[in-house]
């Protein structure tokens, strides 16, 4: 399956404590007992459905081609959105975009039984949906989280989940729960365009996740600016969807982020999935301006020099681009620690093939 199953710990004790009280009292809260009760009610179904709730377009790139391969093997498989809920997500776009039928959250609400499975990508927010999650698991419900993202083995997030499913072998010595490492598709796709890599490179990218409208991100991001016209270098911005309209910047692409990068003479961005990416590409990384907590960010293994201050930039975005050509080598003990690559079995293939497994137990 080329997928690894641990059930590590390197928490302190008291940790472990408190998170047995919060799973206590979310089993015995008045209000998950009523809606339990009313779950359980319903008896089990002929046919035990396997629900995907992504929260964002990245979920649905990683769990597509895996609910696919589910289907095949005559498993139900049913995605459900929470878009527009209060700050729900935002999955139904690329749903649509990729053809896949879809559920609201009142509907998975609705029809979940006793017996099914739920696969998410965040057990931890929005509120409502951490609620909804205390009411179906503790045995009802198989809850899978899905850490395909950076910066998510934070010790609160994917507690209430029974299964894990992670990108790389770190989150074995951060999760108590049984965890399969299943690498990541997204990412997969990053390191098989290295092949369409520009020789030499034609823009420093720039990852924008910020507030346009907070004065520090703006700052920040007119900064990078500055520092690329100070070495002569062009730049261009990569907005995420949900703030383009918001970002008036000139230098904004409309292009996706993966389409950018193979022509990338370096990347910079806060700490993020797209550093993964841009290893991956062999594309060096600028991380600026770094955030708190860093998590796996805090141990980069050479991979990078977190940019403290703007002042920086300048030589930092000048070293990087002068690294390209050996940076890919450079970086691969980061890479490795925190992605596993199967060059065998896909990684879509290894997370159908370990939720079968947590299906069938």
């Amino acid at each position: 399956m080329g997928s690894s199953l641990g059930n590590k710990a390197s928490s302190p004790v008291s940790d472990g404590f408190v998170q047995r009280l919060l799973a206590a009292y979310r089993l015995v809260h008045p209000g998950n007992l009523f809606k339990r009760g009313r779950i359980y009610a319903r008896g089990r179904a002929a046919t035990r459905t396997v629900y995907f709730v992504p929260h964002n377009r990245n979920n649905v790139r990683l769990l597509a081609d895996a609910a696919e391969i589910l289907g095949d093997r005559g498993i139900r498989c049913v995605f459900a959105h929470l878009d527009g809920l209060k700050r729900g997500g935002v999955a139904r776009p690329e749903l649509n975009a990729r053809g896949i039928s879809h559920i609201g959250f009142a509907d998975l609400e609705r029809m979940i039984r006793p017996g099914d499975m739920l696969v998410t990508g965040s057990d931890f927010a929005p509120q409502f949906f951490r609620r909804f999650i205390d009411s179906i698991n503790f045995g009802m419900v198989r809850v899978v989280g899905l850490i395909g993202g950076a910066r998510e083995l934070r010790p609160h997030r994917f507690v209430r989940a029974d299964y894990i499913l992670s990108m790389g072998p770190a989150a074995l010595q951060q999760r108590r729960q049984p965890t399969y490492v299943v690498g990541s598709p997204v990412i997969e796709r990053a390191a098989a365009s290295a092949g369409a890599r520009h020789d030499e490179g034609l823009f420093v990218l720039v990852n924008f996740k910020g507030n346009i409208e907070d004065p520090a991100d703006r700052q920040a991001i007119e900064a990078v600016a500055a520092a690329c016209a100070k070495l002569g270098l062009a730049h261009v911005v990569s907005v995420h969807p949900t703030m383009f309209a918001k970002v008036d910047m000139p230098n904004k692409s409309p292009l996706d982020f993966a389409q950018l990068l193979p022509d990338a003479l370096a990347l910079v961005t806060r700490p993020s999935t797209t550093v993964y990416e841009a290893i991956a590409c062999g594309i060096p990384v600028v991380l600026f301006p770094p955030v708190s907590p860093m998590v796996e960010f805090d141990r980069p293994m050479g991979a990078f020099k977190p940019t403290l201050s703007e002042h920086d930039l300048v030589e930092d975005i000048r070293a990087a681009v002068r690294s390209r050509p050996t940076y890919f080598e450079q970086s691969r003990d980061f890479l490795n620690a925190n992605l596993s690559i199967d060059p065998k079995v896909p990684a879509s293939q290894r997370i159908a093939e370990a939720l079968i497994d947590i299906y069938n137990r």
